[in-house]
């Protein structure tokens, strides 16, 4: 399902910066996403019918999970339709600052994937943090996008809107990865690591 919506993200994100057109369905890899997640559910259902208590805690955690990748596809197919509106290329400074923003959040499928199939609460901390830090990327950039005024309102509330959902994205991967780093009852919450030991009162 990740590797899907990567692909989709990326289409998106190149058709959003570089009108670079999109030569892959978005519609029918998203209804290939959705198919995944309803046969996961199925077989999740069938599980637990036959045996409630064994993985219980698992199936749960992996219903949230895929309702996670699938909203990543749906993400993709927005930031599709809003870059659609765009009345021009968007060449402003902004579009480009946008662009370390997106290229942070493509680096994190494949460590939310890793983190996943290995079950390494260590890369999936990774993740966690760096969407961290592209959560404050994103809010000082829509910050800066509100108080420029050398910019189209067309500009501004297109890349206003995708900043919005690329942030999204990162957030939707980041709680794929808690379900590896963090306990169930605390996944999709923002944990608060252990200060280091130079950062302890003595």
């Amino acid at each position: 399902m990740l590797e899907t919506a990567l692909q989709m993200y990326e289409a998106a994100i190149a058709w959003l910066l570089d009108r670079k057109p999109i030569e892959i369905d978005l519609r029918e890899l998203d209804n290939t996403i959705n198919d995944r997640e309803q046969d996961i559910r199925g077989a999740i259902l069938k599980h637990i019918s036959v045996d409630p208590y064994t993985d219980t805690a698992f199936s749960l955690m992996l219903m949230s999970i895929v309702q996670d990748a699938e909203r990543i596809g749906d993400l993709a197919k927005s930031i599709d339709k809003a870059a659609s509106l765009a009345q021009a290329p968007l060449k402003s400074s902004h579009a480009e600052m946008l662009r370390p923003i997106t290229d942070a959040v493509a680096a994190l499928f494949d460590k939310t994937t890793g983190a996943f199939v290995d079950g390494d609460p260590d890369l999936a901390r990774e993740v966690m943090d760096a969407n961290d830090a592209v959560k404050m990327q994103t809010t000082d950039f829509i910050h800066s996008l509100a108080g420029e005024v050398h910019i189209t309102v067309n500009e501004a509330v297109i890349l206003g809107m995708c900043a919005r959902m690329i942030g999204r994205v990162g957030s939707h991967l980041s709680n794929i990865a808690s379900s590896v780093a963090l306990p169930f009852d605390q996944v999709r919450r923002a944990p608060t690591w252990p200060a280091p030991l130079e950062d302890k009162e003595e």
